[in-house]
């Protein structure tokens, strides 16, 4: 049971990723050894959650609320489990409460994936819901952040989840579609 239920919208076809190889992604959290991907779907990583849930060990946990999924990473940690929070740079956003109310009161040290787009500042300022914020979020609450913008800079997943180790607080990745 991947924990994950999928709605099938009539005329819904999900962004397919031309920068960041999904299956890449799935081995790189693989091997790493996240057990649990906590996560409110959308639709920009739709494909890859699809993909870890019929194809991967590791396990998804689905919830309603970006900031709830913040306090359940941080409990699945302090509980001695690997697990990672993936959400839109608007649902990070809105979970820096818990980020800062839980996490770092718990000095839980988990890896945080961002889920933005890199665009241009015109098309931003005519619509600042578009994302690109997510690396400028985490570095005005001093979360250390690295930024993926394509495939072969997944290594860098690897580096993020090296620092979870010795840090007190988590660490993000802002992926780039």
């Amino acid at each position: 049971e991947h924990g994950m239920r999928f709605v099938d919208l009539p005329n819904h076809t999900p962004p397919s990723n031309k920068k960041i190889s999904i299956q890449a992604l799935q081995k790189t959290l693989e091997d790493c050894g996240i057990e649990y991907l906590v996560t409110l779907p959308e639709t920009p990583y739709e494909l890859f959650l699809r993909d870890v849930a019929t194809n991967s060990p590791i396990r998804i946990i689905q919830v309603t609320r970006e900031s709830e999924g913040m306090a359940i990473c941080a409990g699945l940690t302090y509980g001695g489990k690997k697990a990672a929070w993936m959400g839109s740079y608007k649902g990070f956003y809105n979970s820096l409460d818990s980020l800062i109310g839980t996490a770092r009161r718990l000095q839980a040290s988990f890896l945080i994936l961002i889920s933005d787009e890199e665009i241009p500042p015109d098309r931003a300022a005519k619509d600042p819901e578009m994302g690109r914020y997510a690396a400028a979020i985490a570095r005005a609450i001093d979360l250390p952040c690295l930024e993926v913008r394509s495939t072969e800079e997944l290594v860098k997943i690897r580096e993020a989840l090296e620092k979870t180790v010795t840090s007190t607080q988590p660490v993000a990745v802002a992926l780039y579609w």
